[in-house]
């Protein structure tokens, strides 16, 4: 009953702060009250994801209001973050959103460890979660302040990475009910064990099995990976117009299948460099086909204009957890394939590197000497 008065309370504190928000059945709203915020500290509302603001306030009194639409915004990571008058970022918090109900949030701004989602058990599993690296905080500090080579510091910070990996997909298969640890659990699939990724799945409840992220992991378990000298696993996926194209649609040609993203920087140096040369004097022999892991079409268009990719490109715009990529074991981007014209798969590209290895294994299908 003392929870139901401190939210109830909390609630009509929030909307009675800002003005501006008009009232929305179709809309969540974030109730914010954080002591010792600043009024006209500007707080702006993003996914993961995606550059562009879903909504940004003003506090006033230690408190604001954002909405989203409940139709529009899919379940997933948001960031609130928090700037000065002058526009300097002052603290970022992740928490997990998209749930037809409202999120209250309190805390303490001066101390900002404590700021946190109310009363929701997803998002205490994601706090728990994010301090899981913290113990190994004071030793990589040590580290990188010793005296050891820059060779020697390296192989020991990545013992370290790996350790704090181990130690997060533990916490992921002890906490397996959560939306957000089904999402996370993504990040890492490509180092369990097909055995182990059923397990986990075996472990969630009706409701995440049933969930978009329940569907995906699934197909995973079935999916069987392509293995280079095998045929190519057919797929569609829609271009930047809504098209859907196959694979299979170019079989007879070769084509060069490659995955990217937005973030990927090296992707964006690939396709300037290698890709855009070897479509222009290739272009009677080959067939490039760009593979989006993207999960906004805005940020995908964006990126594909900005970067200038001029052949196929398409998407299912399911990122990572796209069961395509899981198929052809992606693990890092830029990931290449180049394919016959029969559909076999003769190799594999895995990063990028000037001396276009692709160019050379090409001419060997094209019989250039």
């Amino acid at each position: 009953m003392r929870n139901f008065k401190k939210y109830f309370l909390l609630i009509l504190i929030c909307s009675s702060c800002v003005s501006n928000k008009k009232e929305d059945s179709k809309n969540i709203s974030i109730l914010g009250y954080v002591r010792g915020l600043k009024d006209s500290t500007l707080v702006i509302l993003k996914k993961s994801g995606n550059k562009q603001n879903i909504d940004s306030t003003y506090s006033l009194k230690e408190k604001f209001i954002l909405n989203y639409r409940k139709l529009v915004i899919q379940e997933g990571l948001f960031y609130l973050t928090f700037y000065t008058k002058a526009g300097a970022e002052l603290y970022s918090f992740n928490f997990w959103g998209g749930q037809p109900k409202n999120i209250v949030i309190n805390g303490n701004f001066e101390t900002k460890k404590n700021i946190k989602v109310i009363d929701s058990r997803v998002n205490n599993v994601l706090k728990k979660y994010r301090v899981v690296p913290n113990k190994y905080s004071n030793k990589i500090d040590e580290l990188f302040d010793s005296n050891k080579n820059q060779k020697e510091k390296n192989l020991i910070f990545k013992k370290y990475m790996d350790t704090i990996k181990k130690d997060q997909i533990n916490f992921l298969f002890k906490n397996p009910n959560t939306a957000f640890t089904l999402d996370e659990f993504f990040r890492f699939n490509e180092k369990i064990s097909k055995d182990s990724i059923l397990i986990f799945y075996n472990s969630l409840d009706d409701n995440l099995k049933a969930s978009n992220n329940g569907e995906l992991l699934k197909k995973q378990i079935l999916s069987k990976r392509i293995k280079i000298g095998e045929m190519f696993r057919d797929f569609k996926a829609k271009d930047l117009n809504g098209n859907y194209k196959k694979l299979s649609d170019y079989k007879g040609e070769i084509i060069v299948l490659d995955f990217w993203a937005y973030w990927c920087k090296w992707c964006h140096v690939q396709n300037k460099e290698e890709f855009s040369y070897l479509n222009e004097k290739y272009k009677d022999d080959l067939v490039i086909i760009s593979y989006s892991l993207d999960e906004e079409k805005d940020v995908w268009k964006k990126s594909t204009e900005k970067h200038s990719y001029k052949w196929e490109n398409i998407s299912n715009l399911l990122g990572v957890k796209d069961p395509v990529a899981f198929q052809y074991g992606v693990k890092l981007l830029p990931h290449s394939f180049l394919i016959d014209k029969n559909g076999v798969l003769q190799k594999e590209f895995i990063g990028y590197k000037k001396d276009s290895l692709i160019e050379k294994e090409l001419e060997k299908l094209l019989n250039i000497n």
